[in-house]
């Protein structure tokens, strides 16, 4: 009865020492905040075109610190240059709940991965002559890319692969998208998906001798698989 006695106690007291500590975690879902990451760091036009197409890796390790801010966010071999670009990306996003021992706050650091989830060039081929200003969206490449970021929703649980394929779409005189194509992709799960979020954006039309013309762009995309 004592042996039995004493197991149980300790049993429960291990229970209790561990129930003492609270990891830190994200106030919103941990991949929400990683997408909304990747999304607000900027990366500077020389890297994106050196890596064009392809994608840019890094792992981070955070601080936390007791009150749940994010402080001196380092890059494991930052060979890119781009700390100073993901601590102001950092101040953008929510805080975190901190670790907690015993009841009380504690500093912590967390290491994560971070792949940029899309990688793009725009292509653009004039219908007749030359165009000499090309079709853009209306909020600029960069937040028409974020917008596509943070609207194209998929379990990555369900899908273990890179989704990759290319949209060939027309820009109309009058600024809208017309026959939008799904081409080269490697699934069919998400076509209508992605036709619905390229034809809800708005574009600026492509400009030839100070009027508007109808032009084609071809964009080459990418979706990481993290898992």
């Amino acid at each position: 009865m004592k042996n039995t006695l004493l197991l149980l106690f300790v049993i429960a007291f291990s229970f209790k020492m561990k129930a003492q500590t609270e990891e830190a975690s994200t106030t919103i879902p941990t991949n929400e905040y990683l997408d909304l990451l990747a999304t607000n760091l900027e990366i500077p036009e020389e890297i994106s075109k050196k890596y064009q197409n392809s994608s840019i890796d890094i792992t981070f390790i955070l601080t936390i610190t007791k009150d749940g801010s994010v402080f001196n966010p380092k890059i494991q071999n930052d060979s890119l240059q781009l700390e100073s670009s993901l601590k102001k990306a950092l101040e953008k996003l929510p805080k975190w709940n901190p670790k907690t021992e015993n009841g009380m706050a504690v500093v912590s650091r967390k290491a994560f991965n971070l792949v940029i989830p899309i990688q793009y060039t725009i292509e653009e081929e004039p219908i007749n002559g030359q165009v000499y200003r090309k079709a853009t969206p209306k909020d600029g490449v960069r937040n028409f890319m974020n917008r596509f970021i943070e609207e194209f929703k998929f379990d990555s649980n369900k899908v273990n692969y890179d989704i990759k394929m290319r949209l060939i779409f027309f820009v109309e005189k009058d600024g809208t998208l017309t026959n939008i194509e799904v081409a080269e992709a490697n699934t069919p799960l998400f076509h209508s998906e992605v036709i619905r979020i390229i034809k809800s954006s708005k574009w600026n039309p492509a400009i030839e001798n100070g009027k508007p013309v109808r032009s084609k762009f071809t964009i080459p995309i990418t979706i990481k698989n993290r898992n």
